[in-house]
């Protein structure tokens, strides 16, 4: 039988991870009404400039340093999706 404590954190993750999933959905609409905005203003989906002060900017948030570099990498995977939103919202394949 699983310890109480351990079923309380896993609990506590399963609610953060409810929050994310939330997070996720809203971000990924944001990125379609982007992609809409880039349209209009015929700019393209990839400014690498823009998501290296991106990356940059939201990193610093985290405040415990040796978590920095997952951070990085999962924010990026983030990014990476937002723009595969963004190209299937431009050629039409999204909604």
């Amino acid at each position: 039988m699983e310890d109480k404590e351990l079923a309380d954190l896993r609990n506590s993750v399963r609610t953060i991870d409810k929050e994310l999933a939330a997070l996720f959905e809203k971000r990924l609409a944001l990125s379609r009404s982007i992609a809409q905005c880039k349209i209009k203003a015929e700019i393209p989906v990839f400014d690498g400039k823009r998501e290296e002060k991106n990356i940059e900017e939201v990193s610093r948030l985290i405040e415990d340093m040796s978590a920095r570099p997952d951070f990085v990498r999962w924010y990026q995977m983030l990014m990476d999706i937002s723009k595969k939103v963004q190209n299937r919202f431009i050629r039409g394949e999204e909604k």
